[in-house]
C-alpha cells in the first residue's frame, strides 16, 4: 500500500509540474489586410496536439509552455507558426493571417521537400558506372557460366552492387529523416532527439510510400507518443 501511495503521489506531482510549466496563451487572429477578426482558425500546439478554434471575435485561449510551437490554420489563408518565447511571454498575442497558400502547404502532397534521391543516385551511378552496370548473375546464369560465377573479381563486383544499393537506401533515410527537420517540427534536441530518431526511424520502403504530408504527420504523431512514454517513465 505504501509503494502504491508513493507512486500515486509521484504521478500527481509530475502532472502538477507539467500543468505549472504550461502557460495560458491568449490572443486574437485578424486578417492582415482588412484587420478584421478571423473566426474558425484552427490553432494547434504541435508539441501536445492540443487544438482549439478562434471564436467569432477571432479570440483564442490555449495552453502552451515556453519554446513550444503553435500552428494557426484556416482554408484560404497561409499557415502561421508562432514559437512561444523562452524569455518573457507577452500577455496577449496578435496574429495576422494573410490570404493565399503557404509554400509548405503547397508542396505537402508532393515529395519536393525531400532529399533529391534521384539526382544524387545518378551522380554516384556515373561515378561507379563500370561496377554498377556490370551484368548481375542469375541462378540460371551461374549454371550456364560456372567460371564467371566462381571468379573472385566478379563476386567482388556483385557484392559491391548489393552493398551500394543498401547504402543508398540508408543514405536516403538519413537525409530525409534528419535532425534539423525533426527539431523544427517537434522541438526535440540533445538526447531526447537521439532517442526519438532511433526509436521511430522509418525504413526506406516506408519513406518511399509517404508523401510530404503523411511524412510530417508521422513525425508529429510519433513525437506526441514519444513524449507521452517519456513522461510515463519519469513518473514511475
Amino acid at each position: 500500500m505504501h509503494i502504491k501511495s508513493s507512486i500515486t503521489l509521484i504521478t500527481l506531482l509530475a502532472i502538477a509540474c507539467l500543468q505549472a510549466c504550461a502557460q495560458t496563451i491568449k490572443g486574437e487572429v485578424a486578417d492582415r489586410n482588412s484587420k478584421q477578426p478571423v473566426s474558425g482558425v484552427t490553432i494547434q500546439n504541435v508539441y501536445t496536439s492540443l487544438q482549439v478554434n478562434t471564436n467569432d471575435d477571432g479570440g483564442f485561449i490555449i495552453a502552451a509552455s515556453k519554446d513550444q510551437l503553435l500552428e494557426f490554420k484556416k482554408q484560404g489563408y497561409q499557415t502561421v507558426r508562432v514559437r512561444i518565447p523562452n524569455g518573457i511571454i507577452p500577455p496577449y498575442f496578435k496574429i495576422l493571417m494573410e490570404h493565399g497558400i503557404t509554400k509548405m502547404d503547397d508542396v505537402l502532397a508532393s515529395n519536393e521537400n525531400r532529399y533529391n534521391y534521384h539526382d544524387d543516385s545518378l551522380r554516384f551511378h556515373e561515378l561507379y558506372k563500370h561496377e554498377l552496370d556490370f551484368q548481375k548473375l542469375s541462378a540460371v546464369g551461374s549454371i550456364a557460366h560456372p567460371f564467371s560465377a566462381m571468379s573472385s573479381k566478379n563476386r567482388e563486383i556483385w557484392r559491391f552492387q548489393e552493398t551500394f544499393a543498401e547504402a543508398e537506401k540508408e543514405k536516403y533515410v538519413d537525409k530525409t529523416f534528419n535532425p534539423a527537420l525533426i527539431t523544427k517540427f517537434t522541438g526535440l534536441t540533445g538526447d531526447s532527439l537521439k532517442y526519438y530518431m532511433v526509436r521511430y526511424r522509418p525504413s526506406y520502403e516506408e519513406l518511399r510510400k509517404m508523401n510530404d504530408y503523411s511524412f510530417f504527420t508521422y513525425i508529429k504523431k510519433t513525437a506526441v507518443i514519444y513524449r507521452g512514454r517519456s513522461r510515463g517513465r519519469s513518473a514511475q
